[in-house]
């Protein structure tokens, strides 16, 4: 018995002492960051500053490779299947996370969002807004509700995205509108005909349209958001304007490939919550029409759960689905 306990002891005491050469050692190779969007999108640059530092206050190499395609589909799908050693990132967000199983058919995206990752951190938030052209009479939220009640389906929006087409799903849902959507493939298309009156809705992100409205081509009408926002001081949120509890923002996130070392998650956990509290990184990430993220890897579970709780029953009852 007591060589048992003895055995015991000493096995709780390598174990405790392999944990911390682990958390020493870590990272102890050149860790790759891939990042299922193309090269020079708001989640490449977001995530090449972030590797910047990393490489610095980690004294490792932060390397970024963009695997792009589908959607994010490609570079989710390379990220689950790259080693659970602590030494591979993720880069996802809103659509590729917690919207493409329901836009897909089940099966077909080449990983599990639920089952293939372990979720590191929240790392920014993306707030929307919905714009007028300045031949629109009225310069309030309430204004275009009235209008698109008295005349339904004969208030156009632009839609470019399937997160443009979420905000308006929800706005029609939330406020009894009834905007009526037109698809545009090309952003700048759709820009065009919202700034000449030929379509009376912009819904885009906040940093597609703050330079519109700053320039005086468009009237911001409100924010996605809970509330306001840096990114358009001023603005109303359409919460604060009289819709209870209507919220969008998307946002961008990190994982590991499910499996890797907690001690990894959690240091690179830490240390992006130090580097996303400075106020450098506030700054840059305004710049690029992002709010810093911040919270610990359950919360980015629970948060992302909650995600696609929401807009699956959406993308369902809408009948919308990639083309």
């Amino acid at each position: 018995m007591r060589l048992a306990k003895n055995f015991l002891a000493a096995l709780f005491v390598a174990m405790g002492a392999c944990s911390q050469v682990l958390a020493q050692a870590y990272p102890a190779k050149p860790v790759q960051m891939i990042v299922a969007f193309g090269a020079g999108s708001g989640t490449d640059v977001v995530t090449r500053y972030l590797a910047d530092i990393l490489s610095k206050n980690l004294n490792q190499r932060f390397v970024v490779e963009n695997r792009v395609g589908a959607a994010g589909n490609i570079g989710m799908a390379a990220g689950a299947k790259s080693p659970n050693d602590g030494h591979t990132l993720v880069m996802g967000g809103l659509g590729v996370n917690a919207m493409n199983q329901f836009l897909y058919p089940p099966g077909s995206l080449g990983f599990d969002p639920e089952k293939d990752f372990d979720s590191v951190i929240l790392v920014a938030r993306l707030p929307f807004a919905i714009a007028v052209p300045n031949s629109f009479p009225g310069n309030s939220l309430a204004d275009l509700i009235a209008a698109a009640k008295a005349k339904p389906n004969s208030v156009n929006a632009a839609i470019t995205t399937t997160t443009s087409r979420m905000v308006f799903e929800l706005f029609n849902g939330a406020t009894g509108a009834q905007l009526f959507a037109i698809a545009y493939k090309a952003p700048a298309a759709a820009m065009s005909d919202v700034i000449a009156g030929r379509v009376t809705v912009a819904i885009e992100t906040a940093a597609s349209l703050r330079s519109h409205v700053n320039s005086g081509n468009l009237k911001a009408l409100a924010i996605t958001s809970s509330s306001g926002s840096d990114l358009m001081p001023g603005l109303k949120s359409v919460a604060e304007q009289g819709v209870p509890n209507f919220e969008f923002v998307g946002w961008v996130s990190m994982y590991m490939p499910r499996g890797a070392p907690r001690e990894a998650v959690n240091l690179i956990n830490a240390e992006l919550n130090k580097i996303l509290a400075l106020p450098e990184t506030k700054k840059r990430f305004l710049e690029l029409g992002m709010e810093p993220g911040s919270g610990s890897p359950q919360d980015m579970a629970n948060f992302e759960n909650s995600e696609r709780r929401r807009w699956g029953p959406v993308i369902r009852a809408a009948g919308i689905k990639v083309e």
